[in-house]
């Protein structure tokens, strides 16, 4: 099986959290398994540059972003047993931080779009683009909107996962006209309260939602805890399911864990780092 793992952020290259040790985790997992299972992130300038030097360029090409085009590079890397691919555009990622920058929804909107415009150049058709959190929830939008029709980008289906239901991407309607591009008529897609919201778009045009463990997942549907989209969530029930976390054994083993101050294993400690 062909996947395509899309997340905002990924280990060894970028962290903030959880997401980050996922990414960098389950992917490797699965083409442990057999699978080809290939991860997109952006080429963030926090990433070590000892890492950038493993890079290679394969090409570039421009990316619609709402009225205009922005440039992208393509690179990609090879890591343990995973392909990553990197997408490049220094106005958006060469920054001291990964978010909370004003300009975000433009940043992962692009990053969205980016995505879906590089498949063909890496001549990789996905059976599933698997998408994670608010900064990629516009990919599947994207895809039932703009690509689900072209013969190359046909049958790929596409998951969405949710780590953090509080944050969901919901910005006023301005946003679409400058920086996400969604046709008037379709907009529903996106609308919730009068705004737009890309978590919502993902929940309607994914074929399913994956959550981070079952109990997460019953707990989305409760108006106490789904950040108001416990109306979508039970509308499309039957596309939610809540698949736990696993652990990266050789990451968290303490015993050669790096970022320890000393190492350890159940039998005795190993000295300082």
């Amino acid at each position: 099986m062909k996947i395509l793992y899309c997340a905002s952020e990924a280990n060894p290259f970028a962290g903030s959290g959880g997401l980050a040790d996922v990414a960098g985790s389950l992917p490797h997992a699965l083409c442990r398994r057999g699978q080809d299972c290939r991860i997109v992130m952006p080429l963030y300038g926090t990433i070590p540059q000892d890492l950038k030097n493993q890079m290679n360029f394969i090409a570039n090409f421009t990316v619609p972003v709402a009225w205009r085009h922005q440039y992208c590079g393509l690179f990609w890397a090879r890591w343990n047993d995973c392909t990553y691919y990197f997408l490049d555009n220094e106005y958006y990622f060469k920054r001291g931080t990964l978010y909370g920058s004003y300009d975000d929804a433009e940043r992962f909107a692009f990053f969205s779009r980016a995505i879906l415009e590089m498949l063909p150049y890496i001549d990789f058709h996905p059976d599933i683009i698997h998408t994670n959190d608010w900064q990629t929830a516009l990919v599947p939008t994207y895809y039932y909107l703009f690509y689900s029709k072209n013969p190359w980008y046909a049958n790929i289906k596409n998951i969405f996962t949710i780590h953090n239901i509080q944050y969901q991407g919901m910005y006023g309607w301005e946003v679409n006209t400058e920086c996400v591009g969604i046709p008037a008529e379709d907009t529903k897609l996106l609308e919730m309260d009068g705004k737009l919201n890309m978590v919502k778009g993902a929940i309607e045009t994914a074929v399913r939602v994956t959550t981070v463990s079952p109990t997460y997942a019953l707990e989305i549907r409760d108006p106490w805890y789904s950040y108001g989209l416990y109306n979508e969530l039970n509308l499309r029930h039957w596309k939610l399911c809540g698949i736990k976390n696993g652990i990266d054994l050789e990451s968290y083993n303490p015993e050669t864990d790096y970022q320890l101050y000393c190492n350890y294993s159940k039998y005795e400690r190993q000295g300082r780092m």
